[in-house]
């Protein structure tokens, strides 16, 4: 298709093809890998998600002009497992930049999600009103605290938490996450390559025992060096658990470490309130923002999600069965219209008119938090862990 003053073509990528998308990601993406190590991982298939098989070119002129990738997901939205298109490194060759390559990709890419079936597509963006044109809304939000170890309390139920050999953590995370996804709302599912990579860029691990020999609970981390030990850093990655006496006894372990890390840094969902744990909630190294005003963390916008088939997932979640709901896409045809519940289930009753009706993305972005007009909720067996409903996608892809 002709874009711009470009004629584009999209196409899997062959293995011939590797070598140009693991230097363009290597320039586009520095500091993550090498062009080379790059080049392994996609010849290998050694990624979290695959290798070759999920990328796609873009030529152009007669030459490669841009790659991206698309990773068949299933992610949790509300207690219900959706299948979900991962949409990552978008990159454009740098002599063929803003001439609207990257988003002729990115819209070839909604619609090989449309054709396989996939309910939403996720991604992490390099800018936000991008992204936001072609209909993804930012759903997801992090709380990043730099506190003393100290700060937190020596939760008494710490003494139940142990630290598990990457052997036992191999073995035992990945059941215990299976478990507690019907709980929780937006990881996607992760396969033993996930896993695999999850833990390779990990130091260490936490995990609470149920005594059956599986888990309650665990924390990943990894460490930050430093040449005074008041200024090494002690990072959490991933903490989850399945109830309020196994989240105390991983926090409880975390300040259990306060001999040897001066700091300790901290995602946490919004839901959890983190700040009023910490008997100072006070960022760490920064000034007073406002007067005496002091911050407390950092806001932490992730990931960006866009609804591709709007019938099927208000048939899912029996969404306007009791209204109507107006919606207006731009790039995919079929979810434009005025949406009802009719004999058959979800019906459209005429098809969008431009300009008319929610944007896709403010509908996705309600979807997310619940409040989607004629929206029912959660399922009624649906009970988040810890009682926090937070979007939580920690996967990079």
């Amino acid at each position: 298709m002709r874009h711009g003053d470009i004629d584009l073509v999209v196409r899997p990528a062959e293995r011939q093809d590797a070598r140009f998308l693991a230097e363009l990601w290597a320039y586009s993406f520095p500091g993550e890998a090498s062009a080379e190590a790059r080049l392994g991982t996609l010849l290998e298939g050694g990624g979290p998600h695959g290798g070759l098989d999920t990328c796609w070119i873009a030529e152009g002129e007669g030459r490669p002009v841009g790659g991206f990738r698309t990773l068949p997901l299933r992610m949790t939205l509300r207690g219900r497992m959706n299948p979900v298109q991962g949409l990552a490194a978008v990159a454009v060759a740098p002599d063929a930049r803003r001439r609207g390559v990257g988003r002729e990709m990115c819209r070839r890419a909604l619609r090989l999600g449309v054709e396989n079936q996939q309910r939403m597509s996720a991604l992490f963006p390099f800018r936000t009103s991008f992204y936001a044109d072609l209909g993804y809304a930012l759903v997801g939000e992090l709380e990043r605290h730099q506190f003393s170890p100290e700060a937190l309390p020596l939760f008494p139920e710490y003494r139940a938490a142990r630290s598990l050999s990457m052997q036992e953590a191999q073995e035992l995370l990945p059941a215990f996450y299976d478990g507690l996804l019907p709980r929780l709302h937006g990881p996607v599912e992760r396969t033993r390559q996930a896993w695999k990579h999850l833990l390779s860029a990990v130091e260490g691990v936490c995990g609470v025992p149920d005594g059956d020999g599986g888990l309650r609970g665990y924390a990943t981390v990894d460490v930050a060096h430093a040449s005074v030990p008041e200024r090494s850093m002690l990072r959490v990655r991933e903490l989850l658990a399945e109830d309020a006496e196994a989240y105390r006894s991983l926090l409880g372990w975390i300040s259990a470490q306060r001999s040897q890390w001066g700091r300790v840094q901290y995602d946490a969902s919004r839901g959890e309130r983190f700040h009023k744990l910490l008997s100072h909630p006070r960022l760490q190294g920064q000034a007073p923002a406002r007067g005496l005003w002091f911050p407390s963390s950092v806001l932490l916008r992730g990931p960006m999600l866009r609804i591709l088939d709007l019938p099927g997932l208000l048939s899912d979640e029996r969404i306007a069965e009791r209204g109507v709901l107006a919606v207006r896409d731009d790039e995919i045809a079929e979810n434009a219209g005025i949406w009802g519940w009719g004999r058959g289930g979800v019906q459209r009753s005429q098809e969008g008119t431009p300009g008319e009706g929610l944007p896709i993305g403010l509908v996705t972005e309600l979807f997310v938090e619940g409040r989607l007009p004629g929206q029912a909720g959660a399922r009624t067996e649906w009970d988040p862990a810890l009682g926090i409903d937070d979007f939580r996608l920690y996967d990079v892809f």
